[in-house]
């Protein structure tokens, strides 16, 4: 006997099987239903017995369709997945919220892109997993670290916060202001992706909510309108300069960490390569500026 069977027989015969009616199972196939009939009986020409009793109104499977439905229900997407070329690794996306990194996510996209002939795309989600938690990311830039067991993080950098004020607030005056200096305002909350609740303050120096933001425009907005004070890392703040906010440098304040996420399950061909280049880039910088030179900078950027 010639077994030149194909898998367009056997899947054929596995979607009649699945729907026990020969126009479903023709319709499911985008086949017409003589079609569907032809390419059963070539089968079981070929295998020499009979897989389906046509005698009732809809057809039947004999003892051996029965036995080749269930090793088929598990060998055909197997075979047909193995038959298949490998495919190109998609476009990587990058998710984002509180304030995309600029120096260091830049250049790392851009050696990424290079090296690896693979576009990264950025995508802003202003969410607390800038797009992982409804897979729209692949990886994602978060300022915070994730604990949600579906997801690897990973810290790539660490620097200071700093203090946003209107230029109109009595803390204008000041050259530097303390984490116990804000506890005493109100302050603008994000609380759609921000890293900052009012239970990061000390006990006895809490601070108030003045206003409710969903992203970094409409947080930088209400501090500009004095409707509270705001806490930003250094690079966010530098990378967003308003003529209404002096950013100033903050003692005694946690520290901002920027961590790499991506989900455990299923990952992105290359989101451990991308892991790894921000890893190289971030220990190739200088260490985090001194307090002198903070300053410096983000007098330049309020400028």
């Amino acid at each position: 006997m010639t077994m030149d069977i194909g898998i367009h027989h056997l899947r054929c015969f596995l979607t009649l099987a699945e729907e026990q009616h020969f126009t479903w199972a023709a319709d499911r196939l985008g086949l017409a239903q003589p079609t569907l009939s032809r390419q059963l009986r070539r089968l079981e020409e070929r295998l020499g017995y009979r897989l389906v009793d046509r005698s009732t109104r809809h057809p039947r499977l004999t003892p051996e369709g029965r036995r080749l439905q269930a090793e088929l229900h598990t060998l055909l997407p197997q075979l047909e997945a193995a038959l298949k070329p490998a495919a190109e690794p998609q476009d990587l996306r990058l998710g984002y919220s509180w304030g995309f990194p600029l120096s260091l996510g830049r250049k790392v996209v851009a050696a990424m892109e290079d090296e690896h002939q693979l576009l990264v795309q950025l995508v802003r989600s202003d969410t607390r997993t800038a797009g992982l938690h409804n897979g729209s990311v692949d990886a994602a830039l978060v300022w915070n670290i994730s604990d949600d067991p579906r997801h690897t993080a990973i810290p790539i950098l660490r620097e200071p916060r700093v203090a946003a004020i209107s230029r109109r607030s009595t803390l204008a005056v000041q050259s530097t202001v303390t984490w116990r200096d804000l506890g005493r305002r109100c302050i603008v909350l994000n609380t759609s992706s921000g890293t900052l609740t009012p239970d990061d303050w000390p006990p006895t120096a809490t601070p108030e909510v003045g206003a409710e933001a969903t992203n970094l425009e409409e947080y930088l907005h209400a501090i500009a309108a004095r409707r509270g004070v705001g806490v930003l890392p250094a690079s966010v703040a530098a990378a967003n300069p308003d003529p209404d906010i002096l950013y100033l440098p903050l003692s005694g304040a946690p520290a901002a960490v920027l961590s790499y996420v991506f989900p455990h399950d299923s990952p992105h061909p290359h989101v451990h390569t991308l892991a790894q280049a921000f890893q190289e880039e971030q220990q190739s910088r200088r260490p985090d500026p001194s307090p002198k030179q903070l300053a410096e900078t983000l007098t330049h950027s309020s400028g």
